[in-house]
């Protein structure tokens, strides 16, 4: 035992004055999740989660009334920052970037509504922000196409209603001449001209239509619920956040590159014949390749414990319900990678060969086992090919513990599975190491 931490501290000392190395390992990962935080906020950068959608709202001559109330809907929302302008300043602020889309209504659209006149709505959007406009397109065409099924409706069963008559529209056109107020008087005044009182049978005759359909529409055959599952975490009172996916899967996919270069240095003993010295010592070979196993994850856990305390610090990354679990992952993460890699590289017999193997094997794994993609969100096809593969069960076993805020029993599975791996991989590179060295594969 005491030739096995000889080796492995040696091989520490070295990673430690690896230099690169350690800005690659530890510097890239928080940068991406930086190059998050500045996209979607949260953290250091603000509040968590996608920041409100800039919105610029057109529309002459709505009442101060409507105005209000629908500006105030859409700053409750929490997923919009609306502002009022007229045509020429909504393009200047689309076509400036100041906000991601503009939506345009006719400057006659409550008369035009109330006429059963075509509404052309409009949607200007900036194609530099192509997400967040593309998700104002989205909701208005959803909403303009909810409008047009009632429409359908309403033609279906009052198909002679529909359209409104010349004196009607004549009527209508004078009812809506003034502001809001005068508006209210017109209908309620009972005195009202002939023109007026047609006005006011034409748009309670609209209103009864309008409710009837309602009424016809409020209990449907076919019903349609939709609700939220709310994560553990969040039923807790703890608010979920986009880098506790983040930071966890970019770690885990440079914790890879780390130890695959952990087991290069294998090859690289090998080509400066150090390796060979080693094997010449009194004592089992066995220590040797266990020495870099055992520094290869000691390298590994610091690494995932820095970036972690890091994202905790800096974009408030949970970190588990209690003190154990995490370490938990961490180690069983490190153990189960570093044994993947040593014995990627005793399979091999040149470094060169081995770079471009761990590097091919690094980006599959990466795509298949959800360092890209969240595991809960892979189809079942990609799930199944990525449960063959280490990085699928670590990066499961992150999601429910930082995302779900699980405690070791939520990540019994995972967990064993990567306990398993890393034994079993742990006894293949001995076996392996001490039948090469017997047949002369390393002289």
């Amino acid at each position: 035992m005491t030739r096995l931490w000889v080796f492995a501290a040696r091989d520490l000392r070295r990673m430690a004055n690896d230099r690169r190395a350690l800005v690659i390992n530890l510097a890239l990962p928080l940068l991406l999740t930086s190059i998050m935080g500045l996209s979607f906020g949260g953290g250091i950068f603000g509040k968590k989660g996608i920041s409100a959608i800039p919105v610029a709202l057109v529309a002459g001559e709505l009442p101060d009334a409507l105005r209000d109330r629908l500006l105030a809907g859409l700053q409750e929302s929490g997923f919009f920052a609306p502002v009022w302008a007229d045509s020429a300043q909504a393009d200047a602020l689309v076509r400036s970037g100041d906000v991601a889309a503009a939506i345009v209504l006719p400057d006659d659209a409550l008369k035009g509504f109330f006429q059963s006149d075509s509404l052309s709505v409009a949607v200007w959007k900036d194609p530099s922000s192509e997400v967040k406009a593309g998700i104002v397109e989205e909701i208005v065409r959803r909403g303009v196409l909810r409008v047009q099924a009632g429409e359908a409706a309403y033609r279906a069963l009052w198909p002679d209603d529909y359209r409104i008559s010349t004196g009607d529209s004549a009527a209508v056109a004078d009812l809506f001449a003034g502001g809001l107020d005068e508006i209210w008087r017109n209908l309620r005044d009972p005195d009202a001209v002939d023109s007026r009182k047609r006005a006011t049978e034409f748009l309670a005759r609209a209103m009864d239509h309008q409710v009837a359909l309602s009424r016809a529409l409020s209990e449907p055959q076919v019903g349609l619920t939709i609700a939220d599952r709310i994560p553990v975490a969040a039923e807790d009172g703890r608010e979920s956040s986009l880098f506790d996916y983040f930071l966890p899967s970019f770690a885990v996919f440079f914790l890879m590159f780390a130890v695959a270069g952990g087991a290069r240095d294998l090859h690289r003993e090998r080509t400066r014949r150090t390796l060979q010295r080693q094997l010449l010592g009194p004592g089992s070979a066995w220590p040797v390749v266990v020495g870099k196993w055992a520094a290869s994850v000691v390298q590994g856990v610091v690494m995932l414990s820095v970036l972690l305390l890091a994202g905790a610090l800096l974009f408030r990354v949970n970190l588990g319900p209690d003190p154990w679990t995490l370490p938990v992952v961490v180690v069983l993460t490190c153990t189960a990678a570093s044994g993947f890699f040593m014995l990627l590289a005793l399979l091999v017999r040149r470094e060169k060969v081995l770079d471009n193997l761990s590097t091919a094997v690094i980006l599959v794994s990466g795509m298949l086992g959800g360092n890209f993609m969240p595991v809960d969100n892979m189809p079942e096809w990609m799930a199944a090919v990525g449960r063959f593969f280490f990085n699928y069960w670590a990066n499961l076993s992150f999601a429910r513990v930082i995302g779900d805020n699980g405690s070791l029993t939520a990540v019994g599975t995972p967990l064993t599975v990567l306990a398993t791996a890393s034994a079993v991989l742990l006894v293949a590179i001995v076996v392996l190491f001490r039948l090469r060295v017997r047949r002369g594969g390393w002289a």
